[in-house]
Order: structure tokens, then sequence, then C-alpha cells
């Protein structure tokens, strides 16, 4: 049937060599395969960071009593920081931890809404000034950066921060001192 296999063979190396450069080429081409994610290396959660952030903005801001400032001013979204004070609160393993999150919450609902730039405080009675002494330097305070509202006007505010802290409070079945006494 066939006299010379030559040009056969030729043919089948020619075809062989090319599909192992091929296979060379496309393996030398290829994308790496995707790498292992490394370790999750421990460290502070997010909860905690939030936290830590919140408390170190907090004693920074040096507040005085029936201070209530503006929400804008927070590091955090204030609901970001409600939601870390509970997890806490969940995560805590002792009473001072408990605590420590009572004290944040106390802390966080001092912050509302529509306060605006200047914290603000409640108009000093005449009472009140006549019982401080005006040599008294800790009575003496830097007004300048303080909006001083009338009684009623702080009174809302003052009412839906205590409602707040209430909601809160009821939320992680905290006791009030006034609860415990009963």
């Amino acid at each position: 049937m066939f006299e010379d296999f030559t040009p056969f063979i030729i043919a089948l190396v020619v075809t062989f060599s090319f599909m192992i450069c091929f296979a060379i080429w496309n393996s030398i081409n290829a994308p790496l395969p995707p790498e292992k994610a490394p370790p999750i290396e421990p460290g502070p959660s997010r909860t905690r960071e939030i936290l830590a952030r919140f408390s170190e903005f907090y004693m920074n801001l040096n507040p005085e009593e029936e201070m209530i400032f503006d929400i804008g001013l927070l590091p955090d979204p204030k609901q970001h920081i409600i939601h870390a004070l509970y997890v806490g609160f969940d995560e805590s393993e002792n009473d001072d931890e408990k605590s420590a999150i009572e004290r944040g919450l106390r802390a966080i609902v001092t912050f509302q809404e529509r306060v605006g730039d200047l914290p603000i405080k409640k108009e000093i009675s005449e009472i009140e000034k006549n019982i401080t002494t005006p040599n008294s330097r800790e009575n003496i305070i830097d007004t300048s950066n303080i909006n001083i509202l009338s009684e009623e006007e702080f009174q809302r505010f003052s009412v839906l921060r205590d409602q707040e802290l209430e909601t809160h409070f009821q939320h992680l079945k905290i006791q009030t001192e006034e609860e415990q006494d009963l």
C-alpha cells in the first residue's frame, strides 16, 4: 500500500512537536493559582476599636455635667457606637466591665441630633449663682464655647437624652439605682 512512511512520520513528529510547544507556552503564560489567604492575626475586634475610639474621644472632650453635644462630633456613627456598647455588654465577663459599658451608655446619650456646633448647657439659676463662691476656680466656666439655654429649652434635649438612656437600660436589662432600691 504505502511504499515510503517517511512523510507520514515527519508529519507526526511535527504535529507532536507543535503540541508540546503549545503546552509549554500555555503553562508559562497561565495565571498563577490563587494563593491561600494569610492567617488572621489576633487583635482587637472592630467592636473594641470603636469603643476605644469613643472612650478616648469622650475623655479628651472633658465634658461637664448637664452638657449635651451634637452627634456630628462623634468619631463613629452613633448607632455603631451603641451597637458596640451592646456587644461589649453581652461579652463582658465581670461587673467592672459591665459598669464601664453603663458609663459608656450614659456618655453616648449626651450626644443628640440638631444640637449644633456648640454644646448646650442649662442656664444657671440665681440661687445656684449665689451658692457658688466667687473665688472657686472650679465654678468659673468659659461660656464662649458653650450655648447656654433656658431651663425650658434645655429640658427638651434632656428629656430625649433620658428617654434614650432608659431605652438602652431596658434593652440590656440594666437596673438603675432607683429600681435597685425597690
